[in-house]
């Protein structure tokens, strides 16, 4: 299809129109060249889709860290086939993800939604992520263009950092995935870099598309194009969300004035007709058929993925799996209501979500008695409300009713809702309301004092009964998004009698935040005791039993976009907990469900250690499978776990007078710690299995490894080789991993693989890369900071 020729049918007008979103998740249409409007969703782990709420449910697969720690590019291969499925299924033509922006610092809010703190892996699953989700006619979109690793200040960061360190770290993830994927689309970034915000940087163009010869679409991260004449001139393609915002009427008058070359514009429009073709939006071009998959293998996938994600981090004497035991004590509240998912714009509703505890519970070998205790409730946020816990006031059916309210009194909409989160953008009655009222009945399971509240910025009134609270929250920082999709809430104390039901009300007003949005959470919290009476009942459950599996994690509080985290620190009570099941217990194993590094000062006194990372929706079933032994554990970590917060050697995620300097330079996760000589407690590509391999290195050079990869236990398992490259002129801590692969053995058997190495990881960036003098070490390790068998090319 000539591109260009449909370009020079359009009017000026035309082709700025085309440069914005028509709303907050789609562009134009423009009938005369046969272009029909195309709609992105967010979607590193499941695709949401333009509908919001729990009438749409999605898929939810585990976290991006999960994803990573498979080092599986065939099962990042299968995510992508899925994603296409999920978003056609939803009329969805480009996925906002992956996320590839690297684990500067553990205190990144938002690490969970991205991959490693190594650009190699990222770039590499990336690009399988890309080829299979494309493979489909579905966009991919990497982001965010970038050194987008942190959530302190990103609307205003400038994040510091000298050229090779650019091109050697934060660029390369993203170079690979291009040359090895050419994504249709990229996202830039909200912070600025040595500068320029990223969707006025002279890297899109100079670096992207120029360097680069990447033909896609740069699209702006939402509300990340905050000028006209710049971002007009340079790279950025697709203004988001739309109407409103810096281009429209300002980028045409900016042309008319010649402040901005239409030149430029004509070059932007070229590469949104290209999308538009590649998904199938232009002229006679049909979408492509996608593979489809039926609930049941959707459910079975994300069960395997979620299985093979999980890192077995350590198994005294053997403890796991759990073939014998027949009494279980499992203890801790992300046993029962767990995280499947991290908070921000990669949340979806999912079509169902399997809880650690029922999963432990429905897959116990016969014969197995299983009981649960709270422990601690660490968790301050609130329970959204579902289904299960409202009763709509005018049906009667499970959950609530929301009406949004005229200044009239008069009704503009009414919906039966059964979620607790509500989000409504660019609807057509946005400025007309004066409020949105939402009403259920709730009825309590125990005796004691609730808590009912709401998450919001600007005026509430909460009425429970007879009660009314009335009050506001205010904003406490100019992120937007923070407030949308992790805002601060307020609760409020309310005594009821077990079975008592009671009429709760909440009301938001027209205005609170300065965007055509309307968003906000309902919730509550259950009466709880205190902590010496939870830990009393949980250390006696864990005395008397075989085994006791207690789960600690973090909080929506602590992992969310929109900010980073204080410490890597769990919530106040769990590691307390953790130290004294573990002095009474027969055996303890610990599952950490957090999507990025904590701190574990109770590793050395249990018997095993688990990381779910944020295992998807059937998390539960995915944990049992490991737990019992119908897994073999496979996953390695790709990032490395301090033992203390202190030990750390790059933690600030805190602008100085708007600039943050990323002094360690290349040194980041593993190589910082290994340049420090430091050892942290979980190296990076550390994890265990229920069966042993040996590796032996046979050959090497620039391109390949050679490596025979022996099954020598009793079960059938995965090994994941690893390589690393080290430079024989540079220090000992410049190594760096080059290449990895997977292998799946029965027992006894034998193997051998051939490892792809990176090209770019044996040279270096100056203006331009150049080849690094001198002989390479190649060396295969267990981990970045393990020995292992070399060859010198």
């Amino acid at each position: 299809m000539d591109i260009k020729a449909k370009v020079a049918q359009l009017s000026l007008e035309d082709k700025i129109k085309l440069l914005t979103g028509e709303d907050f998740w789609t562009t134009y249409a423009l009938a005369d060249i046969g272009l029909r409007k195309m709609a992105v969703s967010d979607g590193p782990s499941g695709v949401r889709g333009e509908l919001w709420d729990e009438r749409s449910p999605s898929l939810s697969l585990p976290s991006a860290t999960a994803f990573a720690s498979t080092w599986d590019t065939e099962v990042m291969g299968v995510i992508g086939e899925v994603m296409a499925h999920e978003a056609r299924r939803k009329n969805v033509d480009v996925v906002l993800g992956p996320t590839i922006n690297l684990h500067r610092s553990p205190l990144g809010g938002r690490h969970f939604e991205a991959y490693s703190e190594d650009s190699v892996l990222s770039g590499k699953l990336a690009a399988a992520f890309v080829r299979g989700i494309q493979q489909q006619g579905v966009g991919a979109c990497l982001k965010h263009f970038v050194a987008n690793d942190a959530e302190t200040d990103r609307h205003t960061v400038d994040n510091i950092l000298d050229d090779q360190t650019l091109r050697e770290v934060y660029a390369f993830p993203f170079e690979i995935a291009v040359r090895d994927s050419n994504p249709w689309t990229i996202m830039s970034a909200y912070n600025r870099v040595n500068g320029p915000k990223m969707a006025a940087s002279p890297l899109l163009n100079s670096m992207l598309k120029s360097e680069w010869g990447w033909d896609g679409a740069v699209i702006s991260d939402w509300t990340g194009v905050q000028s006209t004449v710049d971002t007009g001139n340079e790279g950025n393609d697709l203004e988001m969300p739309g109407p409103i915002g810096f281009w429209g009427e300002k980028l045409l008058a900016a042309v008319k004035s010649g402040e901005v070359s239409e030149k430029a514009v004509d070059s932007k429009v070229e590469r949104i007709l290209l999308l538009a073709s590649r998904v199938g939006k232009l002229a006679e071009e049909e979408s492509k058929k996608v593979k489809q998959f039926t609930n049941a293998q959707l459910q079975e996938i994300a069960r395997k993925i979620g299985s093979q994600s999980i890192v077995l981090a350590k198994n005294q004497n053997s403890v796991l799996p759990l073939e014998s035991a027949k009494t279980i004590a499992v203890v801790g509240a992300h046993a029962r209501f767990g995280r499947g998912q991290g908070g921000g714009s990669a949340t979806v509703y999912p079509t169902e979500f399997v809880a650690p505890l029922e999963g432990l519970t429905s897959n116990a070998p016969a014969g197995t008695s299983i009981q649960y205790t709270l422990g601690v409730n660490a968790d301050t946020g609130l329970i959204q409300f579902d289904k299960n816990y409202l009763k709509n006031p005018v049906t009667g059916a499970g959950g609530c009713l929301a009406e949004v309210v005229a200044p009239d009194g008069s009704i503009l909409l009414s919906e039966n809702r059964f979620g607790g989160f509500f989000n409504w953008a660019t609807q057509p009655w946005m400025f007309q309301y004066k409020f949105i009222r939402v009403s259920g009945i709730f009825t309590a399971d125990n005796d004691g004092e609730y808590q009912f509240g709401v998450g919001m910025v600007g005026n509430y009134k909460v009425t429970i009964g007879d009660a009314v609270h009335e009050g506001f929250i205010p904003m406490h920082s100019d992120d937007l998004g923070e407030f949308v999709l992790n805002p601060p809430c307020r609760s409020f104390g309310h005594t009821l009698r077990k079975g008592e039901e009671v009429l709760i009300q909440w009301e938001y007003p027209q205005g609170s935040l300065p965007i055509p949005i309307a968003s906000f959470l309902i919730g509550f919290r259950e009466p709880s005791r205190s902590q010496a009476e939870e830990f009393s009942d949980a250390t006696a459950l864990a005395a008397k039993s075989d085994v006791a599996i207690v789960f600690v994690g973090t909080t929506a509080e602590i992992e969310s976009e929109g900010h980073d985290r204080k410490d890597i620190s769990l919530p106040d009570g769990q590691d307390q907990l953790v130290s004294a099941v573990a002095k009474v217990a027969k055996q303890t194993i610990v599952v950490v469900n957090s999507g990025s590094p904590v701190e574990m000062p109770w590793f050395d006194e249990v018997d095993a250690v688990l990381f779910t990372y944020f295992g998807g929706q059937q998390m539960g079933s995915a944990l049992a499978d490991v737990v019992y032994g119908v897994v073999n554990p496979a996953a390695r970590t790709p990032t490395t776990w301090a033992r203390l917060m202190s030990d750390l050697p790059v933690v600030n995620t805190t602008p100085t007078k708007g600039e943050l300097h990323y002094s360690e330079g290349r040194f980041i996760g593993y190589r910082a710690w290994r340049k420090s000589n430091r050892v942290p407690l979980i190296p990076f590509g550390h994890g265990l299995s229920y069966t042993s391999f040996t590796t032996e290195l046979l050959s090497a050079d620039k391109s390949t490894a050679k490596v025979k990869v022996v099954n020598n236990g009793k079960r059938f398992g995965a090994e994941v080789v690893q390589i690393y490259a080290t430079n024989s002129e540079a220090e000992l801590f410049e190594r760096r991993l080059v290449g990895f692969a997977k292998v799946e053995l029965q027992p006894g058997e034998s193997a051998t693989v051939d490892v792809a190495l990176e090209p770019l990881v044996f040279k270096s960036f100056h203006g331009k890369w150049n080849d690094v003098a001198g002989n390479w070490m190649i060396t295969l390790a267990e981990n970045a900071f393990a020995q292992g068998s070399s060859i010198l090319v």
